[in-house]
């Protein structure tokens, strides 16, 4: 391309941001607030429309459209941004970037810069850090810490604080064994943040808990729990009431599935789990299911209508691992080699078959 195309290209690039500032009313001469209006129903209307072709699906190739155009309903977002960016300060551009936090779930970059450099002290600001402590999107790190820093309350600055903790946490288990050193990196990072929760927030509400001992919680999974840690010795009970604790499986490769029976995703992992035990029946594997079901009969009942031959514990809603090894949602799986080292979290279906059989084939050159 020629230098003076791209010059203006430039020119053009920088003009039309500061065009549609001074424009507040689009071609038929609706405001602001009417064309956020409309783009929101434009939004919900599209997603309607994909659920109803979702559930009239014939084929697999129908549901994968369906849902893509779900998930990407139409240009509404980077729409709305463009309104925002005419006015980012006002009230009205606030409740937009609220909407495309919700409509992006929390994924919109752009959204979190916006926040971030004019409405981190809002008060408002606390629904947004609430959504978050659910998920702990890698974009949202810059306005968490802009939050933390510059918002005047107490309670949203925790929020912000412990935000920052989950993020790191998070990363410190996907580096895991692969990159070592940003693993460290982030797990000194994640105890920064959880050390300073206990210091300053350790007061404020989160649902049921404080987050004092949420970050009592954190801080012991970041210390003991991540990919790469000797897990702790768990003690629990079995089918029969004996006591039973993880190091007696020491040698084996184990996966550790904390689960329920009410948690749909729990089930439906069991028919692969069940082929996968068949399949390693004499290799040095085990597979421990702990249950968190609040009686244990719930849990033998299932187990006669049900088949899952392998060991099952049963922990019961609270304490125990559940407690200990601060275990947020169902199922949360730990899967660890032969000498009882956390090589694999989260992971299921062939990914997790994979895994056990890597291990597995790890263990016997070691012998």
């Amino acid at each position: 391309m020629r230098h003076w195309t791209g010059s203006l290209l430039a020119a053009l690039l920088v003009a039309l941001p500061l065009m549609a500032a001074d424009k507040d009313k689009d071609d038929k001469g609706n405001d602001r607030a009417t064309q956020f209006k409309e783009l929101k129903g434009s939004f919900e209307k599209a997603r309607r429309e994909a659920i109803q072709a979702y559930q009239a699906a014939k084929t697999d190739k129908e549901k994968e459209a369906a849902f893509e155009k779900y998930q990407n309903p139409g240009d509404q977002v980077p729409k709305v941004l463009k309104l925002v960016e005419a006015k980012p300060t006002d009230d009205l551009s606030l409740d937009m970037l609220q909407w495309v936090f919700q409509a992006s779930q929390g994924q919109n970059a752009k959204a979190y810069d916006l926040l971030a450099e004019h409405h981190a002290k809002s008060e408002k600001m606390k629904n947004i850090c609430l959504m978050l402590s659910q998920t702990h999107p890698d974009a949202a790190k810059k306005f968490l810490q802009k939050v933390l820093d510059e918002n005047p309350d107490k309670d949203i600055k925790g929020y912000a604080c412990y935000d920052l903790a989950e993020l790191a946490a998070d990363k410190a288990d996907k580096g895991g064994t692969a990159d070592k050193d940003a693993s460290k990196s982030a797990s000194a990072e994640a105890e920064k943040y959880y050390e300073r929760i206990a210091k300053d927030f350790g007061e404020v509400k989160l649902g049921r808990q404080n987050l004092g001992d949420l970050a009592k919680g954190g801080l012991f999974a970041v210390r003991n729990l991540t990919v790469g840690k000797k897990a702790p010795n768990v003690e629990s009970e079995n089918l029969d009431g004996k006591k039973v604790q993880l190091k007696d499986y020491k040698g084996k490769v184990v996966v550790l599935d904390i689960w329920a029976t009410w948690c749909g995703p729990c089930r439906a992992m069991i028919p692969h789990e069940r082929e996968m035990v068949k399949k390693l029946k004499d290799k040095p594997f085990t597979l421990i299911s702990i249950s968190a079901d609040e009686e244990k009969k719930t849990l033998t009942d299932f187990l006669k209508s049900t088949e899952m031959p392998w060991d099952h514990w049963w922990n019961g809603q609270t304490g125990g691992i559940v407690k200990d090894w601060n275990v947020k949602f169902f199922p949360t799986i730990y899967v660890l080699d032969s000498e009882g080292v956390i090589r694999y979290k989260h992971i299921r279906g062939k990914e997790l078959e994979d895994a056990v059989e890597k291990l597995l084939a790890e263990a016997k050159e070691k012998k």
